[in-house]
């Protein structure tokens, strides 16, 4: 369990966010267009996830497990997974948030399966502080993300921007989304991740990697479901395309990271 645990940090960082970020949006999108200030049901939640990723460092496999979470909305402030926000601007659109994020990803040489991977440094988790905007139109939804490192691991700043577009009207019980954006890594953030230095090169035998920012695309497919007021669901499905200067790194194999799960949540 410790082992699958590790190789699907990030993803089940990411799906906890996303996931608890999705309920957030269904709130939105289920309201009356005409209605006003959008307000997410107040109060605690909880629930489960079941997440299956495939990873791109090399010597780590594919792998699934299911998490539990909680969350918390109150009108200024909330919980949703691993991410905690202040609200500091709220309207029938458009919402603003202050955001603190446990970011996950990590690198543990002694769980790796690859020898020569073995032999690198370990890389830890951090946390980030954000600044979050959605902003909701009948067109879709736009959401902006930036966040940078406040534990001095890598001093890196992550940016992510998506558009969603609902495939049927606000006020559903269901809605199925399709999405598209890019996520973006300063250098710092994937030179700690990606990087080899020349000690590292010459315990490992692997090449040393200097690498740059680094710009994905990604796709995806999201849905949810109410079955009552309270008890919801939720599903997506993400492929990112990696960048040069992460694909381009030793200590990875493949272009492509892809991420499956499937979240259910009850509203106390």
């Amino acid at each position: 369990m410790a082992s699958a645990w590790t190789t699907n940090q990030r993803t089940v960082m990411s799906a906890l966010c996303l996931l608890s970020g999705l309920f957030a949006i269904q709130s939105v999108q289920a309201q009356d267009e005409e209605s006003e200030p959008l307000m997410i049901p107040q109060g605690w939640s909880s629930g489960a996830a079941y997440v299956s990723s495939k990873q791109n460092y090399r010597g780590l496999k594919s792998d699934s497990i299911a998490v539990p979470f909680i969350g918390y909305e109150s009108e200024r402030f909330y919980l949703r997974g691993l991410t905690a926000g202040w609200i500091a601007q709220r309207s029938r659109q458009q919402q603003f948030a202050v955001t603190f994020n446990a970011e996950l990803f990590r690198f543990r040489p002694r769980e790796n399966n690859d020898e020569q991977m073995q032999q690198l440094n370990r890389r830890n988790l951090s946390f980030t502080l954000g600044l979050q905007h959605r902003y909701a139109t009948r067109h879709g939804s736009f959401t902006t993300h930036i966040k940078t490192d406040v534990t001095g691991r890598h001093t890196g700043q992550l940016a992510t921007f998506r558009y969603a577009y609902p495939l049927n009207r606000p006020g559903q019980a269901w809605q199925l989304s399709p999405e598209i954006g890019i996520n973006y890594f300063s250098q710092n953030y994937v030179d700690y991740y990606y990087g080899v230095s020349a000690d590292e090169s010459v315990r490992s035998g692997l090449a040393e990697y200097r690498p740059s920012s680094a710009i994905n695309p990604v796709i995806g497919l999201s849905g949810y479901r109410y079955f009552t007021p309270r008890l919801s669901a939720v599903a997506s499905y993400s492929l990112a395309r990696n960048d040069s200067a992460i694909s381009d790194s030793p200590m990875v194999r493949g272009r492509s990271t892809r991420a499956l799960f499937f979240g259910l949540s009850y509203r106390f």
